[in-house]
Formats: structure tokens, sequence, C-alpha cells
């Protein structure tokens, strides 16, 4: 059985809530030092699109934080939507039983 015990925050609403509002940022603004369209930020911030790693490497530049940091959000919300729409199918599958000995 798997077991995940909430969702997880898309980075999209991590931007919206946490980081546009302390540093003053509108969609805008965002998208302009992202070197994106505004459509792009906000599908983002809206949760209508996901982090790409071209995006990530972007977003880490731009706030001083690594790659991984924003891959690792997204990468959470992807695990948790394709289990949600695959449980059935995930959970069928049969563990291997652990090797004993090496």
């Amino acid at each position: 059985m798997i077991v995940v015990s909430r969702k997880p925050i898309h980075p999209g609403e991590f931007l919206r809530e946490d980081y546009m509002p302390e540093l003053d940022l509108s969609v805008a603004k965002l998208a302009e030092k992202l070197g994106v369209t505004r459509q792009t930020v906000n599908d983002i911030v809206r949760e209508r699109r996901n982090l790409s790693p071209e995006m990530c490497l972007k977003l880490g530049r731009l706030f001083g934080t690594t790659p991984q940091f924003w891959m690792n959000m997204q990468a959470k919300v992807d695990i948790w939507n394709s289990l949600e729409l695959h449980r059935a199918e995930i959970e069928a599958v049969q563990p291997l039983e652990a090797l004993t000995t090496l």
C-alpha cells in the first residue's frame, strides 16, 4: 500500500503566496525577469502549468535557490497526481521480496 499523507504544494502556489508578495513581484514583472511570457507565469501561479527543468533553472537563478528545490517541489506534485490517477494499477503491482543475502 502506498501512503501519501496530504497533497503537496504546487510550486505555482508557493510562488504566488510566498515569493511574489514578499518581493513585490507582479506576474508581468516576474515574467520579464524570467524571460518568459506573462501567460507562462500566469499559468504556473494558477497551477495550470508544471515547471519544466528549464524553468527550475531560471527560478533557482532568480531567487538564489537551487534548481533542485523547484524540481523536487514539482516532482512531489507529479507523484501525487499520478498516484491519484493510477492508484489501483500501482497498488496491483506486487513488490519483490527483499533479498536476504548478497
